[in-house]
């Protein structure tokens, strides 16, 4: 029953986030802008994932894989498929693959005055200037870790007590995982509904929730400052 109501609690959070971060008033500068969604995303993802965690008496799930996501990646087959050491060669990888994205982006930039193929729309949120740059920095860091939280932890282990099946907790968590980007337009909801997936894959591959707050992190450095640098918002 505990875990039912904190689940029903945590829903809302969410969606709270999720409208009023496409509400925003640009009246008020985009550094407010900015600030706004920065703390939207610790107020309806980290603070209601981490009060969760703590009334449900799961702390430890922050540091250690719950068993029934340990079940989960043993009948899936993936479990120890990698080995926390081998997280950092993983990041690396992900690293060097947005590099050679972000030097594509700006050939295109250069030949054609175009930032590349991006997967879905950013909108706004798309740094313009070295000041936009720094919050994309700050945003990246804060949404990969509230986001990782609350969608690959908080979400499907309260279902999994709820329910007994992990499995339909991270269903779930992946389906308001893309929900919540659909200001992304459908190409955006679909990619990130993709890599909601691959973040899950990873934790349960992994055993690691750290290893997927990284990957994210990565993801959201690529999209938020790495092209937009390169591609003009540098020197503006």
């Amino acid at each position: 029953m505990i875990a039912a109501a904190l689940l029903l609690a945590a829903l809302p959070a969410a969606s709270w986030y999720v409208r009023r971060r496409l509400a925003l008033d640009l009246g008020h500068g985009r550094t407010g802008a900015y600030l706004a969604v920065t703390l939207r995303q610790i107020g309806g993802f980290a603070v209601p994932a981490l009060a969760a965690l703590a009334l449900a008496g799961e702390w430890r799930a922050l540091w250690r894989v719950p068993e029934s996501f340990a079940r989960l990646a043993d009948t899936c087959g993936i479990a120890g498929w990698v080995a926390p050491g081998d997280g950092w060669t993983l990041l690396i990888g992900a690293v060097g693959g947005s590099a050679i994205g972000a030097g594509f982006a700006f050939l295109q930039w250069r030949r054609r005055g175009r930032r590349g193929p991006m997967f879905g729309e950013l909108g706004w949120l798309l740094p313009r200037d070295r000041r936009d740059l720094r919050w994309g920095m700050v945003l990246s860091l804060v949404a990969g870790v509230a986001e990782e939280i609350f969608f690959r932890l908080a979400v499907p282990l309260l279902v999994s007590l709820v329910t007994g099946s992990a499995l339909a907790g991270f269903i779930l968590a992946a389906l308001m995982f893309a929900a919540a980007h659909r200001y992304q337009g459908m190409a955006g909801v679909i990619a990130t509904g993709a890599m909601g997936i691959a973040f899950t894959a990873l934790y349960l591959a992994s055993g690691a929730l750290w290893l997927a707050i990284a990957a994210h992190i990565v993801v959201d450095l690529n999209s938020l400052v790495i092209r937009p640098a390169i591609t003009g918002a540098w020197r503006a």
